[in-house]
C-alpha cells in the first residue's frame, strides 16, 4: 500500500512579514508588525471588498484578539490546491493577467503588488484566485516602477515565452520557482526572435547589459519622479505593456493525439459512446459523489457529466492541448472543474526545502474524493506505463474514499493492441480475470456493463 499522506506541507516562511498554515477549517495568516497595520488599512477599504466580491481577492477575516501581539487572519480554504507546473498554457494566462490586473486596479487606488509570482494564484474550478494578501503594500506615489516587474518576468513571461518559442515545458517550474533569467533563454533563441517583440526587451536587451555590468554590481535605487500622475501613468503603461506581452507569447489551441480523441475515436460506434454516457451519468445519479477525480479526462466529456450531477471535479491528463482545450471551455461554462496536467504514472512529487513547502498530488488527494473515474486509462499504466493491476487496484483504493469507474479494455482492442506492439507473450498474464481478482481486494462490483466493441465498464464500491 502506498502512504498518500507522508509529509504535511510546512506553513509558509519565505515572507518576511508573516506566514500561513494550511489547517481543516481555513488558512491562517500570521502577520507580523510593523506590517499588521498596513494589512489592516487595506483591509478596511473599499477596495478590498470589491475584489473579494468579484473573487478576484481571497476573503480574509480577523480571528486574533484586538490587542494580540501578532494578526492572525482565516481564509478560506480553496477546495484542492494545485500548483503552476500543473496548469495548461492557457490557466497560466489567467493567473498572469488576474495578478497584472489586480495590481492596475490596486495602483489607482495607492497601493501595490510587491510580489509576482504564478505562486500567489490557485484556481478554484476554472477560476483564478489571488491568495498572497500579504503582497499588497502601500505606494510610494512618487515611484514609477514596478518592482516586482523583474519577478512577472522571470516567473511568468519567460517561461511561457520559453514554451512557446523554445518548446521548454512549463511543468520544468517544478524545479525552477524563480522562473529563468534572461541570460538564461537568450543562447536558446534564433536571432530572429531576439529582435522580436517581448524577446527584444526581456530577454535580449537585459542580457546584454548584463555582460556590460559584471563586476559592478551595486546597490539599486528605484529612480523616482516629481508628478506623482506621471508616475502612476509609467507604472499602469508598464502594466498594460506586460500584458499584451503575455498575450502575445501565448500559444493558441494545438492540436495533438489526444485533444480530438472523443471525436475522432473509430473503435467506439455512436452506440458505445451512447451507452458509455449512459452508464456514467447513471452511476452518477445513484452514487451523488460530492468530489470526483476523473483521470486521462481528455477534453472533458465525462468531468462535464459530473459536474452537471452536482460534484466538484479535479480532471488530469497527460495531454496538455488536451488540457488546455477543456479549459477554454471552462472559461465560457463555468462548471466546476479544474483541469490539471497531471501524470498519474509520474505525478507531482513534494518538493521546496524539506520536500515540504509544495505537497505532491498524491498527498493533495488523500481522502479527498469520494468518486474516482479512469476511463480508457487502464491499459495505458499496464502496458505504457509497465504498473502491474495489483498496483494499479490498490492505488485506487486509496484515492477514492467510496465509488470507482474503471473501464476494462480487452487484449484484443484494436487500441491495446496498438501498445502491445508485439509484445504479446511479456503481457499474456493481462486478462479480465485478472482484472477482477485485482481490484476485487479492495473492491465491489455495483454493476458492469459490457459495450458492443468488448469494453466493459464497471461501477465498483470500495470494501
Amino acid at each position: 500500500m502506498t502512504e498518500l499522506l507522508a509529509y504535511p506541507a510546512l506553513p509558509t516562511f519565505r515572507d518576511p512579514a508573516g506566514s500561513v498554515e494550511v489547517r481543516p477549517d481555513g488558512a491562517y495568516r500570521s502577520v507580523r508588525a510593523p506590517f499588521d497595520e498596513e494589512m489592516l488599512a487595506f483591509l478596511a477599504t473599499p477596495l478590498a471588498s470589491e475584489l473579494v466580491a468579484q473573487g478576484r481577492l481571497v476573503a480574509s477575516e480577523v480571528v486574533s484578539p484586538e490587542n494580540a501581539e501578532t494578526l492572525v487572519l482565516r481564509h478560506p480554504r480553496i477546495s484542492f490546491q494545485s500548483y503552476p507546473w500543473e496548469w495548461s498554457p492557457g490557466m497560466w494566462l489567467a493567473a498572469a493577467e488576474l495578478t497584472l490586473g489586480l495590481c492596475s486596479d490596486l495602483v489607482e487606488q495607492g497601493w501595490q503588488l510587491k510580489d509576482a509570482t504564478p505562486l500567489n494564484v490557485l484556481f478554484q474550478g476554472p477560476r483564478p484566485i489571488f491568495v498572497d494578501v500579504l503582497s499588497i503594500e502601500r505606494r510610494d506615489p512618487h515611484q514609477p516602477i514596478w518592482l516586482a516587474y523583474g519577478q512577472f518576468v522571470r516567473t511568468f513571461l519567460l517561461p511561457m515565452l520559453a514554451y512557446s518559442r523554445l518548446g521548454w515545458p512549463l511543468e520544468i517550474s517544478l524545479t525552477r520557482r524563480d522562473g529563468y533569467e534572461p541570460e538564461e533563454v537568450y543562447p536558446a533563441l534564433s536571432l530572429a526572435s531576439r529582435l522580436r517583440r517581448p524577446a527584444l526587451s526581456t530577454v535580449t536587451l537585459p542580457s546584454l547589459l548584463a555582460k556590460t555590468k559584471k563586476g559592478k554590481a551595486g546597490k539599486v535605487t528605484p529612480r523616482s519622479v516629481k508628478d506623482p500622475g506621471l508616475a502612476k501613468q509609467i507604472l499602469l503603461r508598464t502594466l498594460r505593456t506586460l500584458r499584451t506581452d503575455m498575450r502575445h507569447v501565448t500559444p493558441g489551441h494545438r492540436s495533438s493525439t489526444w485533444s480530438h480523441y472523443a471525436e475522432t475515436a473509430y473503435h467506439y460506434s455512436d452506440e458505445d459512446h451512447d451507452d458509455k454516457r449512459r452508464f456514467v451519468s447513471d452511476v452518477l445519479g445513484k452514487a451523488r459523489p460530492a468530489k470526483v477525480l476523473d483521470v486521462g479526462c481528455n477534453t472533458g466529456v465525462y468531468s462535464n457529466l459530473a459536474a452537471d450531477a452536482g460534484a466538484e471535479v479535479v480532471s488530469i491528463d497527460t495531454d496538455v492541448q488536451a488540457v488546455d482545450r477543456l479549459y477554454a471551455g471552462l472559461k465560457v461554462s463555468g462548471k466546476n472543474i479544474l483541469p490539471l496536467c497531471v501524470d498519474l504514472a509520474h505525478p507531482s512529487p513534494a518538493t521546496g526545502w524539506e520536500n515540504r513547502e509544495s505537497a505532491s498530488f498524491l498527498s493533495r488527494c488523500a481522502g479527498h474524493f469520494d468518486m474516482v473515474m479512469m476511463l480508457a486509462v487502464l491499459h495505458h499504466l499496464l502496458l505504457r506505463n509497465q504498473i502491474p493491476m495489483n498496483r494499479i487496484a490498490a492505488l485506487c483504493s486509496e484515492l477514492t474514499t467510496r465509488h470507482l469507474i474503471v473501464e476494462w479494455v480487452p487484449p484484443s482492442d484494436p487500441k491495446f493492441q496498438d501498445l502491445l506492439r508485439g509484445r504479446d507473450a511479456m503481457y499474456e498474464h493481462i486478462t479480465e480475470a485478472a482484472f477482477r481478482e485485482a481490484f476485487a481486494k479492495h473492491f465491489t462490483v455495483f454493476d458492469e456493463l459490457k459495450l458492443a466493441n468488448g469494453r466493459i465498464l464497471f461501477h465498483l464500491g470500495k470494501r
